[in-house]
């Protein structure tokens, strides 16, 4: 520990220790695991992260193209798994610290950031996979999902406890992921936050929407009351807008609201035949499926859409007994041309698909439903040429005289959701914009009332989990900006890396053995709604863990320091040490 006068830090509440002053910090590249919790809590955004440059000069070293140094040094800080979560958190952290069989420490970052681990462990989609430099230039992204799951069914979570500092009071209206997150951050900071869900349980589109093979529902709504159980209240049954109006909440000393209520509604393209029988939108589908309510359906379904929604409903409808079911979409499935436009569905959910029978057709657009009255028979298309999107959505091109009929019964459209807000809006006195929309600030998710937030879908319906959460997290974050009069920016949204030094330099071809990602076992489509995914056992969750390059670190500037040691105390790995400011 450097000589000089002693000052005392306060980490967080009830959390102290001694320091001495005239010192900075200094951080150990091989020990650190780049979990990012230094840099989370740097008071004065001293500490950056460091992204090693791999390698990719020998053509024999992997299957990806050839990259030159200089061009390597610039794809280094672009791409990195820690860099793509919405939530903040970063993989490599836990990745490395399940490869040390820390198992319990490793589930601690997990939980630092996020709210709803088991829940996302199960159904992200997993963005900081495609970004794994490991994938991108090696062989296979490491199975940062799986892994994740691996913890949260392995690890037995600790008593989670909000600790109230504030006597000030927030209401959150809607229990899906964006309020839940904002709810949870909010109580986390020591605000009374109290939560009204229209609906009997919470959960939202995750209880509703999503099927039970992808998602374990019992195991969802422990993890939610968990969260509840730890400080925050939560009311069901109750219409917030009407009674009470959002008014009413300011008026009864709750200092702001945030409208995370979700998009709920279905809808139907404007095509002849879609008021047949057995024509539905996926929202309504599966909320009824989940309800455990009856459903008619026949023996040929088409999907349309390309989406995640589109999938998930096209593998229901196979458990529900259709024979033939067919997704179809506009977009692309093979992007062989510039300006193509790829299925939005994540590639893995297409392939899960279609491996459970489901038949894919791309570049068609819908025209109308050939019905005999109000029986279905089919789904007329038009051959796509051209897609392009604006601010209006997607536009197409179609080739004249292209038409083909899919035989059906039964039509579902996935086709997108939406927020009914109209009367929302005009009984609280916000306002909307061309759209139909709440009218909101991109920055802080405020709305025309400085008071009232918006969060989630209700905005933007992405269809997302991860990122519904993510804005839950903006938007606790500005709420707690109103109430305490400041200014401060996530650094969720203001993160990149620097390129490492060259003596930091990873050659895979000779410091990383090639290993294939261990595969989690999967029983795909079967006749009952049991989930698709099988957890890691312990050996091939190290092992897998293992497969990590280690590509990111954390360093500090010596010239910003100012010696605080919070980065130091709150190292798992003990990585980060005090040295005189002088012998750096």
């Amino acid at each position: 520990m450097p000589n000089g006068r002693t000052i005392t830090i306060s980490v967080q509440e009830g959390q102290q220790f001694d320091q001495c002053a005239g010192a900075v910090a200094k951080v150990d590249a091989d020990l650190c695991v780049n979990c990012g919790k230094c840099r989370n809590l740097c008071p004065t955004d001293t500490i950056d992260e460091f992204q090693r440059d791999i390698c990719r000069l020998c053509p024999d070293c992997a299957d990806s193209p050839t990259q030159f140094p200089e061009e390597s040094k610039r794809y280094a800080p672009k791409h990195a798994c820690s860099l793509a979560c919405p939530l903040g958190t970063v993989p490599e952290g836990y990745i490395n610290l399940i490869a040390e069989g820390k198992l319990e420490l490793a589930y601690s970052l997990v939980r630092d950031l996020n709210p709803l681990p088991l829940v996302c462990s199960m159904i992200c989609h997993h963005p900081c996979e495609d970004e794994c430099k490991r994938g991108l230039l090696i062989d296979e992204p490491i199975a940062i999902r799986a892994l994740k799951r691996f913890l949260t069914e392995t690890v037995e979570p600790p008593e989670l406890k909000f600790n109230q500092r504030y006597d000030r009071k927030v209401a959150v209206i809607g229990a899906g992921p964006a309020g839940l997150t904002a709810a949870a951050d909010l109580a986390k900071k020591g605000y009374r936050v109290k939560i009204f869900e229209a609906g009997p349980s919470p959960g939202g589109m995750m209880r509703k929407g999503i099927p039970d093979f992808r998602i374990d529902k019992d195991d969802m709504l422990d993890e939610i009351e968990e969260l509840l159980d730890a400080g925050i209240e939560i009311e069901y049954e109750c219409m917030v807008g009407l009674k009470p109006s959002i008014n009413d909440l300011l008026d009864d000393k709750f200092e702001a609201v945030l409208i995370a209520t979700g998009a709920g509604q279905g809808s139907k393209l404007p095509i002849p035949g879609a008021n047949a029988e057995k024509v539905y939108d996926a929202v309504a589908f599966m909320n009824r499926v989940n309800s455990r309510m009856p459903v008619d359906v026949g023996k040929q379904a088409v999907v349309i859409g390309g989406g995640s929604v589109a999938m998930d409903t096209a593998r229901t409808l196979r458990r529900l007994g259709v024979d033939e079911v067919t997704c179809a979409f506009v977009e692309t499935l093979e992007c062989e041309k510039e300006g193509d436009v790829p299925a939005p569905a994540p590639l893995w959910e297409i392939e899960e698909a279609r491996e459970e029978g489901v038949m894919l057709v791309d570049s068609a657009a819908p025209v109308r439903i050939v019905a005999d009255w109000f029986t279905v028979q089919g789904v007329e298309f038009q051959k796509v040429t051209e897609v392009s999107c604006d601010e209006n959505g997607l536009k197409l091109e179609c080739e004249p005289g292209s038409e083909f009929t899919l035989d059906a019964d039964t039509v579902i459209f996935a086709t997108g959701q939406k927020a009914d807000v109209k009367a929302l809006a005009e009984r609280n006195g916000l306002e909307l914009s061309g759209s139909g929309a709440l009218e909101f600030d991109e920055g802080t998710m405020a709305t025309s009332n400085p008071r009232v937030f918006v969060a989630g879908d209700v905005v933007a319906a992405r269809g997302s989990v991860i990122d519904a959460m993510a804005a839950g997290r903006k938007a606790a974050l500005s709420i707690d900006n109103l109430l305490q009069g400041r200014e401060l920016t996530s650094r969720i949204h203001a993160k990149e890396a620097k390129t490492a030094p060259m003596n930091e330099k990873i050659y895979p071809a000779t410091h990383i053995e090639k290993t294939d990602p261990q595969a989690v076992p999967k029983d795909r489509f079967r006749d009952s709604f049991d989930l698709v995914e099988d957890v890691f056992d312990e050996y091939s969750a190290i092992l897998e863990a293992h497969r990590c390059m280690k590509c990111g670190y954390s360093g500090v500037d010596a010239e910003k320091c100012i010696g605080c040691g919070v980065c130091a105390e709150v190292c798992p790995e003990n990585a980060i040490t005090l040295v005189q400011a002088d012998s750096i």
